[in-house]
């Protein structure tokens, strides 16, 4: 297998843990915050014993802002990657921004192409997979219109965003290949 695959494995991990961690807070939040009457009913002969039940008009809401919690954790972590990739990548840092981040000892912050690149993609990857759950939830009237638009065009800027900062790092591969190192 190769380093590259390895390392995309090894880095969706944690996105995916964030998913489904942020999914299930979502709905015991939104049953909470918006004091949802459910319950847990038990089936002695069947294979899956516990269900919870919803009120069917409950169902839209607890849906749409346990997509929408899910949706704003993994937003939220992909926006730090790549404001990382933007700002503290190492092939186009500022020397002022150099200085600030070793006088408040901040230095690790600072990473490679390979590192943040592979980290850039597997949080891109699963936030276009949260989109597409968030818009299929939309065609089948679980999740509300806006909470699919507000999703869709968040996620379209912030693609739109990392692939100018790899056209720019393309662009800086072409006029300086000698200063890339590839591992």
């Amino acid at each position: 297998m190769s380093k590259s695959l390895i390392k995309l494995l090894d880095n969706s991990i944690i996105p995916a843990s964030v998913m489904i961690a942020s999914k299930f807070v979502g709905i015991l939040l939104s049953i909470k915050i918006l004091n949802i009457p459910w319950s847990i009913k038990d089936y002695t002969n069947s294979i899956l014993t516990v269900t919870t039940f919803l009120r069917k008009e409950d169902i839209s809401t607890v849906t749409s802002y346990s997509d929408l919690a899910m949706y704003f954790a993994l937003a939220s972590l992909l926006t730090f990657n790549i404001v990382k990739a933007v700002y503290l990548h190492n092939t186009h840092l500022r020397p002022n921004l150099i200085l600030q981040l070793a006088r408040r000892n901040l230095l690790s912050l600072i990473t490679g192409s390979y590192e943040i690149y592979h980290s850039c993609t597997v949080w891109i990857t699963f936030t276009w997979i949260a989109n597409i759950l968030i818009l299929i939830n939309v065609l089948t009237e679980r999740t509300y219109i806006w909470i699919g638009l507000i999703c869709t065009i968040s996620t379209l800027v912030l693609t739109w965003v990392l692939a100018q900062d790899v056209y720019r790092e393309i662009d800086n591969i072409r006029k300086h290949p000698g200063e890339y190192s590839w591992e």
